[in-house]
């Protein structure tokens, strides 16, 4: 697409910068302009060489509708039937005979500056941004590996006490077990009635508190169910009864 605003210097002449198929083009016009060569100059050198270049690599010819619809206005006649532009390999192939010294910083000039585009530089408010971004995604996989630990040391200190009965589970191990996060857990059992009971655990201070439990089997067989009804989005899940969410390693449980 043409940028139809931005202009650019060269050799104290400024001119459009114009891109055709995603590649900056030039006019036999602004050749001439560029250069301080009589009009038509380029046009003729063209002409008299037109054998040697290759249409669709060196140069290509528009039509009046490609003119109206892709170029800016005012680089051709409004009633040109067609139009030539040229790209960086037809620009340096017309001008290899202009051997003067304003010829050859001109060359330089539109091949470093026009043809090549500048490399965009990051300012400093998208450098922040970046920066930012990227330290919100390291925070939140630390606190992912931070809910897994615990999820992990509450399985184990579980298992070590022995006070949970056999195939019922916390929520924490249901959440280890589906890769749902807790409260997606707590969401599921309640809206597939999943039996929940509570039981006394001994904290590490030897104090009783207490836990809800769900039994397992029917806890994975109502998750397995709802994920079969569940709408894949991307990297997330959606649910009538459970909304949007994730499941984390669900690939590895089919």
């Amino acid at each position: 697409m043409i940028n139809k605003t931005e202009l650019i210097t060269i050799n104290k002449t400024q001119m459009p910068v114009v891109e055709y198929q995603g590649q900056r083009v030039v006019t036999f016009s602004m050749i001439d302009q560029v250069h301080a060569r009589p009009e038509g100059t380029a046009k003729a050198a063209f002409n008299r060489n037109n054998h040697r270049f290759v249409q669709g690599v060196d140069y290509q010819v528009l039509s009046q509708d490609d003119i109206r619809t892709d170029l800016p206005d005012g680089l051709f006649s409004k009633f040109a039937p067609s139009g030539i532009v040229l790209f960086e390999s037809g620009y340096l192939m017309l001008t290899k005979p202009f051997n003067d010294d304003v010829a050859w910083q001109v060359q330089r000039e539109l091949v470093s500056s026009y043809f090549r585009k500048p490399q965009t530089v990051l300012s400093e408010l998208e450098m922040i941004a970046r920066i930012a971004s990227h330290t919100a995604q390291q925070q939140r996989q630390i606190n992912h590996i931070g809910e897994q630990v615990e999820q992990a040391h509450e399985a184990i200190e579980q298992i070590k006490r022995g006070t949970i009965p056999a195939g019922w589970i916390g929520f924490s191990l249901a959440a280890t077990e589906s890769g749902l996060t807790n409260p997606k857990c707590r969401t599921l059992a309640e809206q597939y009635n999943v039996p929940i009971d509570t039981v006394t655990i001994m904290t590490p201070d030897g104090q009783p508190r207490p836990m809800k439990v769900v039994f397992k089997e029917d806890f994975m067989s109502a998750f397995r169910l709802m994920m079969g009804e569940a709408e894949k989005r991307g990297t997330r899940w959606s649910h009538p009864k459970m909304g949007i969410f994730q499941v984390i390693g669900w690939e590895d449980k089919q």
